[in-house]
């Protein structure tokens, strides 16, 4: 689903396919900030409400750009992110942008999660310009 049909400067989308975001979060405020965030960005947004959820989205569906908690239950964002980087290897795919997202501030875990296989590392809350900036960079530039 299209959330909107204008860029986030108001002008009309541009013909190109939408990006594909998978937002894999467990906090329902945080899922409708995201989503306000990307409510006049042309992107399809799934949500996955927990790691689990997120890896088997992520096996059906190519993403140009993964959103990822990294302390969900079920199965946490640390594990999810291996078993998509293992996937993705086991199926000779190219690596999606995975970008953790955490309330947690410690180096360590900043650490921990470009060591499992992510892209990059943002500290929640994510403000909105700096959010829409790390889609653009981690999806090859396309301005949005």
């Amino acid at each position: 689903m299209i959330d909107s049909e204008v860029d986030i400067n108001g002008h009309p989308a541009q013909s190109e396919t939408p990006l594909r975001i998978l937002l894999v979060e467990d906090n329902v405020d945080n899922q409708l900030l995201f989503r306000a965030y990307l409510k006049k960005v042309p992107c399809q947004l799934e949500l996955a409400e927990n790691g689990l959820i997120g890896v088997e989205k992520f096996q059906s569906v190519p993403y140009d750009l993964v959103l990822m908690d990294m302390q969900m239950p079920v199965m946490d964002g640390y594990t999810a992110t291996q078993l998509i980087r293992q996937w993705e290897k086991d199926q000779r795919r190219r690596l999606t942008p995975i970008v953790a997202l955490t309330a947690n501030s410690l180096c360590a875990m900043a650490e921990k999660a470009l060591e499992v296989g992510c892209t990059a590392y943002f500290i929640k809350p994510v403000p909105k310009e700096t959010f829409i900036k790390l889609i653009v960079e981690y999806t090859g530039g396309r301005e949005l």
